[in-house]
Formats: structure tokens, C-alpha cells, sequence
């Protein structure tokens, strides 16, 4: 059948994915161009290009991307058809491969409804919508005096930190997951 890789194969709508194959069967000398399509919701795929390495090779190597489309989160089949010609080819016609993407929301950060960081005090913070390959994090920006514990967990995140001894105000707090997806929530303190 052959193979797909996305990369990144997960994100939220906005992000640029890369693809790159093998279709092994009914490959021919023939095919020349590459259509990427999503059966399960074919908006999902937006701006994309799509190449058959060797313009013509028997091998069926493809490379291209595409932009992710405003469609609601949950996982999608992504489907490469290589065919003979450069106009495009009709999905699933000829050799084609599939894989899934997931569509996640975009990370998000928040620390408990009205709570104020006092300098020294330790804070909590909560996240959403990181990256499913995320299990640890950092934390930073001026209301950050020492991270006490900071984790992701099926895209979850949970975080303390103590409050550094800034002037009173509102700063910028930034989580970044270990796959370097981030959020921002501005804090008092």
C-alpha cells in the first residue's frame, strides 16, 4: 500500500503540514502529479501542493503540504493519490495512501478564577489543547520566580510556581510544552 508521514500530525487549524511518501501500489511510470485530500472532510485541506519525485518515477515518492482548514477538532484521514498526467487526480483512483490528523484547539493557559499571585506565594496554572506528545513543560516571564512543578498530560497541563518579587501589576506568563507549542495568560501579582 505504501506509506504517509505528516509532519507535524497533529496542531490546530492555521498550521502548515508537511507530507511525505511512498504509494507501492498500482504504481506506475506514468504518474506524474499528487492530490492530497480528506475523505472524512475534504475543508480540512486548504493551500495545498502536492509532487511526484522524478516526475515520472516508478518508485511513487511524493513530497508537498498543505494548510490546515477551519473544520472542527477530532481526527481526519489525509490521502495522497499519485496519477498519470499534472492536472490532479480523483481521490482514491489509481494508488493512493492514508493517514490520520488530529486536529487539536490551540493551547490556552489560566491560572484559578480571581486569583492574584502574591510575590512569594506559590500559583496554579491550568492549560488545554497542547500537544498529545507533551509530558513536561517550562514556564516564563517576569511573574515567574521558580517553577515548582510543571506537566502535560494527554494535552492537559498543570503547573506551581512562586510568584517573583516584581513591582504589583499585570505581566505575561508563557507555557511551552516539550514539543514547543506555547500559550500566554496575562497574571497579577
Amino acid at each position: 500500500m505504501g506509506s504517509l508521514d505528516l509532519s507535524p500530525s497533529r496542531g490546530p487549524v492555521g498550521i502548515d503540514v508537511e507530507i511525505t511518501g511512498q504509494a507501492t501500489t498500482n504504481v506506475t511510470n506514468l504518474d506524474q502529479s499528487c492530490t492530497i485530500f480528506s475523505p472524512s472532510n475534504p475543508a480540512i485541506i486548504t493551500a495545498a501542493a502536492c509532487v511526484v519525485n522524478g516526475d515520472g518515477s516508478t518508485s511513487g515518492n511524493f513530497t508537498g503540504s498543505f494548510t490546515v482548514g477551519n473544520v472542527p477538532l477530532g481526527e481526519y484521514v489525509i490521502e495522497v493519490t499519485a496519477c498519470a498526467g499534472n492536472n490532479g487526480c480523483v481521490p482514491s483512483k489509481g494508488n493512493w495512501v492514508q493517514t490520520i490528523f488530529v486536529l487539536q484547539g490551540s493551547p490556552t493557559i489560566w491560572t484559578p478564577f480571581s486569583v492574584y499571585g502574591v510575590p512569594g506565594n506559590t500559583l496554579q496554572v491550568y492549560g488545554s489543547g497542547f500537544s498529545l506528545n507533551d509530558n513536561s513543560c517550562s514556564l516564563s516571564g517576569e511573574p515567574v520566580g521558580s517553577v515548582i512543578s510543571c506537566r502535560i498530560s494527554g494535552g492537559s497541563l498543570t503547573a506551581l510556581f512562586a510568584v517573583a518579587y516584581v513591582p504589583s501589576g499585570y505581566y505575561e506568563l508563557t507555557a511551552t510544552g516539550n514539543t514547543g507549542d506555547s500559550a500566554n495568560a496575562v497574571v497579577g501579582a
